[in-house]
């Protein structure tokens, strides 16, 4: 009777497992269309066996019913990596490409009304000027062209300062994203940790994790690593992020005192979180995560012509490959700096040799063995007109520094004797003395030559027109001044150098967003593998929805049966 009465338990444990393989089943019809959702599986095993004997070929034995194995979530790890590594690399050039498609915009590219419009302008007033050099019409209509080109040539510069400083705010924003993801990563870890503690399994804490975690590598290169009590430690850039006890916050200050641009740093040991000097090399994770894309793509600083290397600048081949490898790792791969840095080169290369043209330059030294650029004031133009007759007015002036300082020396003359005379000493650019630089913000028009265009340097002493200055001045639109890069090794004039310029820039955007885009079809591509795993088909919950009614329905009557011999028994015992 006893036997009998144990089998009643058969029923039930069966009644109970079926009804939990259909609540499970609800549960992932009901999440049908929930992100980030995993479908959720029973799996059933025998409760226990009962041994009620032996035989010479094993062992007699009667189960004890069903029970309910684990409710399992269907992901794979492997698809995991991979969908995070490749969303990670698509954000990471999306963010590229946006800043390329924004700063674009600077240049008037898309609007009708370029840059390469200024020059073209400046150009074909240079032109008429050599026509008729003492012509005061043209002269006013150099001048007024003049000011426009580096007016506009300085509201650039300022519009790529501001909008570099203007990223601060993304990256910010990034930066507490990324802290609040890996706050909410270790709460649910403890969620999970308290709610497996019992007999619970934590699959929809789980689901929200692994959202979490996605949502992550978009932001930043993770790793992740399952401890074997169901929580997860995260590392970013190869650093502690979630750990066991605590996170590791990130925080942003300036690169360095008195920088208007912001980095990413570690709070707990005040280290920096991504090492831009490192050249990224697709495949090998160093180009992952929107963060480290924007941080790239702003650069560090706000460079100047002086910033790209030229071998005439250095004494010997070592220091320039040394300035060489320096630019590659700090600036080449900075896409708005180097562009800054680039555009600086063509404006202070057209102002400077413009102006050299009008005044040029010579060196001499004095008894004392000194050396002196002065100006040469034997090929020196003059002003035209009565009061205007004087030499070396620049047509482009530094803001904070005087093209000359009168000085007083004394030189040798041809017959060796000294003479003591008064000459006009040229004030050096200075790399290090940013206001002694002819460089974008620090450039201007010269204010006389606007009140008085008949001042520039185009007439000789005796009055007549300085055709050679002016022929000079048209020729420089078709000598070479310099390289886009010093990686190249093409020399450009003034509009190949704008074109190329230009079209470097577009080429980057354009490599930039094709990257993305494949990387967005192959992340398309992952979590399609993944979804073929996780993802809720109704079809085949439906199936199994009947399937555990079905077992439900033949539990109960296996109970009812028991029941029903259980009751014969009785009678025909107590008959």
């Amino acid at each position: 009777m006893a036997g009998t009465m144990g089998r009643m338990y058969i029923g039930t444990s069966g009644l109970q497992s079926h009804q939990n393989a259909i609540n499970t089943t609800a549960h992932n019809l009901t999440n049908l269309k929930t992100e980030g959702y995993s479908r959720q599986q029973v799996l059933m095993t025998d409760l226990a066996y009962q041994t009620i004997g032996f035989t010479k070929v094993g062992i007699k034995q009667t189960g004890l019913g069903t029970r309910i194995a684990e409710t399992r979530t269907t992901r794979d790890k492997y698809l995991d990596q991979k969908y995070r590594l490749q969303y990670s690399r698509q954000n990471y050039y999306e963010s590229k490409s946006g800043v390329i498609l924004e700063v674009q915009e600077y240049f008037g590219e898309t609007e009708g009304s370029t840059f390469q419009d200024y020059m073209k302008n400046l150009w074909n007033a240079v032109q008429e000027v050599q026509k008729e050099p003492n012509s005061y019409v043209k002269r006013t209509a150099l001048v007024s062209t003049a000011a426009s080109f580096v007016d506009r040539a300085n509201e650039i510069y300022e519009q790529l300062v501001t909008y570099q400083k203007n990223l601060n705010s993304e990256i910010q924003d990034k930066t507490t994203e990324i802290n609040n993801l890996a706050k909410k990563i270790y709460d649910l870890n403890q969620k999970i940790l308290k709610c497996e503690a019992g007999v619970e399994e934590a699959n929809d804490y789980r689901d929200a994790r692994n959202l979490a975690l996605d949502e992550l590598s978009g932001l930043i290169r993770i790793e992740v690593r399952e401890q074997v009590d169901g929580t997860v430690n995260v590392y970013a850039e190869e650093h502690s992020l979630v750990m066991e006890d605590r996170t590791f916050e990130l925080a942003t200050k300036p690169v360095k005192d008195g920088s208007d641009l912001l980095t990413v740093y570690w709070k707990s040991d005040d280290t920096e979180v991504f090492d831009l000097k490192r050249i990224s090399v697709a495949g090998d994770g160093s180009d992952s995560g929107s963060l480290k894309g924007l941080l790239a793509a702003r650069g560090d600083y706000t460079p100047d012509y002086t910033d790209v290397p030229i071998r005439d600048n250095y004494a010997n081949e070592s220091d320039y490959q040394d300035a060489l490898l320096n630019y590659n790792r700090t600036l080449s791969n900075r896409d708005v700096a180097s562009l800054i840095s680039q555009f600086d080169q063509l404006i202070h290369g057209m102002v400077t040799k413009i102006n050299d043209v009008l005044c040029p330059n010579i060196t001499i030294t004095d008894v004392n063995g000194v050396t002196y650029t002065i100006l040469d004031t034997e090929k020196a133009g003059k002003g035209y007109g009565e009061g205007n007759e004087m030499q070396g007015t620049e047509l482009f002036v530094r803001k904070n520094a005087e093209r000359y300082t009168d000085l007083t020396i004394t030189v040798q003359d041809e017959a060796g004797n000294p003479v003591t005379k008064t000459v006009k000493v040229y004030n050096e650019e200075n790399p290090s003395e940013y206001y002694s630089l002819y460089t974008l913000g620090q450039i201007a028009i010269n204010d006389d030559l606007v009140k008085n265009p008949a001042l520039l340097p185009l007439t000789k002493v005796t009055g007549e027109e300085y055709q050679q200055v002016a022929n000079d001045l048209l020729n420089l639109w078709n000598q070479d001044f310099a390289t886009l890069d010093p990686n190249t090794l093409v020399m450009n004039n003034f509009n190949n150098y704008y074109t190329t310029m230009v079209g470097d820039y577009a080429n980057k955007g354009y490599t930039y967003t094709n990257i993305a885009t494949k990387q967005a079809g192959l992340v398309n591509e992952v979590n399609n593998q993944r979804q073929e795993v996780v993802g809720v088909s109704s079809d085949d919950e439906l199936t199994n929805l009947i399937k555990y009614q079905h077992g439900y329905n033949a539990s109960s009557r296996y109970i009812t049966v028991v029941s029903e011999m259980i009751q014969h028994i009785i009678e025909k015992l107590g008959a």
